[in-house]
């Protein structure tokens, strides 16, 4: 089966130019239950052993990654490995300290808090962070996927207009949606046109 694509123009306006980018329309999901049954199926395992070995995986790898461990998943590499995000701008560090300068009571500390000084690594603190996980795909699979993978060019008002194609033709269509909420479009202040140039 196809992967059903809309493209989309989209003006950053940053860079002040056009681009063409193309979204994936068909989200199907395989559910875990189905996800069992077809990697069981043609093995000596059942889709219960699978789905036994899944929940497993799924209950103890963020324990194994919450002492700092990355986790090699698979023989090619498939990887899961903890990550931390969390920031602290100037003007963040500003209001922190103008809060702070506003609910203490004692006049003379507050004059002590110097709302207008340098941030430094110090100011952001552990409560700022997030833990997250990060997983990192083998490049072997992305090969893989683009050999198997064929596209289907869709618009809006009907189905596939060329399949496996990548001809620039000038027919005019209206498809897809007018938001951009993946935020696909190059990146900072831009707008999108759906369809145009298909």
């Amino acid at each position: 089966m196809a992967l059903n694509v809309q493209f989309y123009k989209v003006h950053n306006h940053l860079t002040n130019e056009d681009i063409v980018i193309p979204r994936i329309v068909n989200q199907q999901a395989l559910e875990f239950n189905e996800l069992c049954e077809y990697l069981a199926d043609g093995s000596t395992v059942t889709a219960a052993d699978v789905s036994a070995v899944m929940k497993q995986i799924e209950m103890r790898l963020p324990l194994i990654l919450g002492l700092n461990a990355k986790v090699v998943c698979s023989p090619e590499g498939l990887t899961f490995r903890p990550k931390v995000s969390g920031s602290l701008t100037q003007s963040q560090l500003k209001a922190k300290l103008e809060a702070k300068k506003a609910a203490e009571t004692d006049p003379e500390k507050a004059a002590l808090i110097d709302v207008n000084r340098a941030i430094s690594v110090s100011d952001l603190s552990i409560g700022d962070l997030t833990a997250s996980i990060a997983i990192e795909l083998p490049k072997k699979w992305d090969e893989r996927f683009q050999s198997k993978a064929a596209f289907k060019r869709i618009t809006k008002d009907s189905d596939s207009v060329s399949e496996g194609t990548d001809s620039t033709d000038d027919t005019d269509s209206t498809g897809g949606s007018t938001t951009d909420p993946d935020n696909q479009g190059g990146g900072g202040n831009s707008s999108i046109t759906p369809g145009e140039g298909d």
